[in-house]
């Protein structure tokens, strides 16, 4: 659910009963998505993986939790082709990306760009969250920065005066703070975006899954076993898209 304040209030009489509060309901459609994986291990694997000392049972039941973990956090950025499930990066009611300044350098990307530079993008970026919010949004709002590992390592380019991009982030916006993840180096270039968690006592969005996982029952064969896992995802859902501030190419 999305909840959205309303009301308004009116002038003050002894015998008025003028002025009203209310609130705003709404609920994002979105399409879950059920997966699975199978884990097998024979008899004879066993006795072989327990001569080289190898739990070998265990370290598949690892692999299959693991590999379920990545296939989920895929889900958050990207969604479910075919279906209504979107992720962090595609949902079609984000506000389209803007494009950062040219570089003295030349180019764009921060791999170009000056410490102040840097800092004159992502002053950008809140200028656009401050504006999409209404003025909701302040520059010492919570904000977090997100980007590639490789476009983080850029922060710490420094100015003449020996001040790096992550000092002057703490004392220009105090409540910023970064986060990294390896699908914002997309196929269009590198990608940041600035997100405000919750605006007005209403989240932004939120990564949702119906179960992360289930552990069906270990089938005992001749001489094998295997076991089912499942899960099922939502994606991510975003509640307030213009909380969000994009910029490509950086």
């Amino acid at each position: 659910p999305v909840v959205e304040s309303s009301g308004e209030v009116s002038s003050y009489g002894d015998y008025s009963n003028n002025g009203e509060i209310t609130a705003n309901v709404n609920w994002p459609q979105r399409q879950s998505y059920t997966y699975q994986t199978i884990t097998q291990w024979g008899e004879l694997e066993l006795a072989q993986m327990g001569a080289a000392k190898i739990d070998w049972a265990n370290r598949l039941n690892i692999s299959s939790a693991l590999i379920m973990d990545k296939f989920q956090n895929k889900s958050y950025f990207y969604g479910i082709s075919g279906l209504q499930n979107y992720g962090l990066l595609n949902d079609p009611g984000l506000i389209t990306p803007v494009a950062p300044v040219a570089k003295i350098a030349g180019g764009f990307t921060w791999v170009t760009a000056t410490a102040l530079e840097i800092l004159a993008d992502i002053t950008t970026l809140v200028t656009n969250a401050v504006t999409q919010s209404g003025g909701n949004l302040e520059m010492d709002s919570v904000f977090k920065l997100c980007l590639s590992p490789t476009r983080q390592l850029q922060l710490a380019k420094t100015t003449e005066f020996n001040v790096n991009v992550s000092d002057l982030i703490k004392k220009n916006f105090p409540n910023m703070t970064v986060e990294t993840a390896v699908e914002y180096t997309t196929l269009s270039g590198e990608l940041v975006q600035l997100i405000a968690p919750s605006v007005l006592g209403q989240e932004t969005g939120t990564t949702a899954f119906t179960e992360k996982m289930r552990a069906h029952p270990v089938k005992v064969d001749l001489s094998s076993f295997a076991q089912k896992k499942s899960g099922g995802t939502w994606g991510s859902i975003i509640m307030q898209p213009f909380a969000i501030a994009q910029m490509l190419g950086i």
